[in-house]
């Protein structure tokens, strides 16, 4: 891999700004391409090192991960290693946004839109020691679906804002709202910005969550600048690795630590 900054984009009219972004994710694509899968998978581990030591990973008792897919940072072995400590949920599409379900293993989850994995709504659900429970006299199995209003973060609309159709909350007793969400994306700058496929199921996500948003990726996804549109959602932190190490940039502060 290269160096960690790789290119940047002026603020420019919206249409040349789009067009500069398919560009850039063709950049991406063709650097990844290139790129050695075994330094890929020693710095996607650095990348998970360094998320498991923020103090903000360390005191959630809920924590938002995704599935990877290639040309992401690889998260199934520290989604599966951290399921057991705390309650981890992962992104299913839900029309043109993101729900989020809870995650009891890989052999629960299925493969959907885009080749993406997500979790089965109708698989068993079990609680982690110490979690609330929901009410045990209800009617309904404890599985995924019906814990849909309980465990899952609704995703408002943005633009132009619209109603979203509400579940009924069948089972009570947990917040759904994790203390810290990672996300992913074709690339981000040290602000915080995020550029990510262009389907925008992210930029609907974010706005209905308060969890600390840390973004991670590759050291060749990081630009010195992305712009940011109105409805864009800035990360709090982001970790971009390398066969090297990592480095963590506080987008609130401007800081960057390796």
């Amino acid at each position: 891999m290269s160096g960690s900054i790789i290119g940047s984009i002026s603020d420019r009219p919206l249409q040349t700004q789009q067009a500069a972004k398919r560009r850039l994710r063709q950049i991406v694509r063709e650097r990844y391409a290139a790129a050695d899968r075994a330094g890929l998978k020693v710095a996607s581990d650095h990348v998970m090192q360094a998320l498991e030591q923020l103090p903000e990973f360390i005191a959630a008792r809920c924590v938002a991960l995704y599935w990877s897919l290639p040309g992401e940072v690889e998260t199934h072995a520290f989604a599966e290693k951290w399921r057991h400590e705390k309650q981890v949920l992962l992104p299913v599409m839900h029309g043109d946004g993101l729900l989020l379900y809870p995650f009891t293993g890989r052999e629960h989850l299925v493969q959907r839109r885009f080749g993406v994995w997500e979790p089965d709504p109708e698989a068993p659900f079990s609680a982690l020691p110490g979690t609330p429970v929901p009410d045990t006299t209800s009617e309904h199995t404890p599985n995924r679906k019906s814990l849909l209003a309980a465990h899952t973060t609704q995703v408002p609309r943005t633009n132009p804002p619209q109603a979203q159709p509400t579940e009924p909350a069948e089972l009570t007793g947990r917040d759904p709202d994790p203390g810290l969400i990672v996300v992913p994306a074709v690339g981000f700058d040290p602000q915080g910005s995020r550029l990510g496929h262009g389907k925008g199921f992210y930029d609907r996500l974010l706005p209905g969550t308060q969890a600390l948003k840390v973004g991670i990726c590759f050291d060749f996804q990081l630009f010195e600048h992305i712009p940011a549109e109105e409805h864009d959602v800035p990360m709090d932190r982001i970790i971009a690795g390398s066969r090297d190490g990592s480095v963590l940039y506080f987008c609130d502060k401007n800081d960057a630590y390796r």
